[in-house]
């Protein structure tokens, strides 16, 4: 209990710091107590994100554990979704199986990921997906109700933003969540993204897509732009955490925390409940977004 505490304190601060409340978003309300049936009844769909995990410590351990509990405890978990730097420190084809399968066989969910720089440092990023039955990035999958769109932003090219561009304009699901590694807004050791920035951001807002997930700086940190996307950095999946800064110019911050973590997702008919869940269990930060309208 005072580790949940501690942790609901910290995120409480980085919050405060930033301008902005931590736990559900401006206008939003938390939804009352459900059982775990009734959650799972009205869940058309959900995953967990996680990204900057795969050392083989014991913190990665830790957040696998988790999962498990979270994906035991009556949350629907269709799949795992990575954010990048699945195995440190190079993508080394050796240690796929205790970096990248080992540690979350128990789940039995099929894993989708992106690549981050460590995976693609020897040129191991290809096998990464095949071994995991994928294509090469970019690539979109979809659950119920959900379209993921997966790039490589290791190479945040034109050809790729065209490929997004196109994607978000065709007919689709009305939640659209976006995965790559290299955030397109950070305030911590790497930052925010140039070329992120520049090529993609402006595609994002205008198509309004529901969520972004990213990774490369080792912590969680969520942002609400002007047009109501919300950009996650879900990095802290096993690796050594970074410090999460101030002052930098991104949107509004809404909540922080340098803690080991997984993001978890879950899609009803009207709402997209975005959860950052520590390692102990503890929920560090919570927000309730809209189903776009058709």
């Amino acid at each position: 209990m005072r580790r949940a505490a501690l942790a609901a304190a910290v995120v409480t601060l980085w919050a405060a710091a930033c301008g902005g409340p931590s736990g559900p978003a401006a206008g939003t309300t938390s939804p009352a107590p459900a059982t775990s049936a009734s959650r799972a009844a009205h869940v058309r769909a959900g995953f967990v994100a996680f990204g900057d995990f795969g050392t083989g410590d014991s913190a990665q351990r830790a957040v696998a554990r988790a999962m498990r509990t979270w994906a035991g405890g009556g949350h629907r978990v269709d799949a795992l979704v990575t954010t990048g730097d699945n195995v440190y420190p190079d993508g080394s084809p050796s240690l796929f199986g205790p970096r990248l399968d080992r540690p979350y066989r128990n789940l039995r969910r099929p894993m989708w990921i992106t690549l981050g720089n460590h995976d693609v440092l020897n040129g191991h990023g290809g096998a990464e997906l095949r071994h995991l039955g994928l294509p090469g990035l970019p690539y979109a999958k979809r659950l119920p109700g959900v379209q993921l769109l997966f790039l490589d932003a290791d190479r945040p090219d034109a050809a790729q933003t065209r490929w997004l561009q196109d994607r978000l304009s065709a007919a689709g699901p009305p939640v659209r969540v976006v995965v790559f590694h290299q955030p397109a807004w950070s305030c911590s050791r790497h930052g925010s993204t140039p070329a992120v920035d520049a090529r993609w951001v402006p595609v994002l807002e205008r198509h309004r897509v529901t969520l972004v997930l990213n990774g490369h700086d080792h912590n969680y940190q969520r942002f609400t732009s002007a047009h109501g996307v919300t950009y996650i950095v879900t990095g802290g999946g096993g690796a050594a955490l970074y410090p999460v800064g101030s002052g930098c110019r991104t949107p509004h911050r809404a909540a922080a925390a340098s803690r080991h973590h997984f993001t978890a997702v879950e899609v009803t008919a009207t709402r997209v409940t975005v959860t950052a869940v520590s390692d102990d269990g503890a929920v560090l930060d919570r927000v309730v977004l809209p189903v776009p309208r058709p």
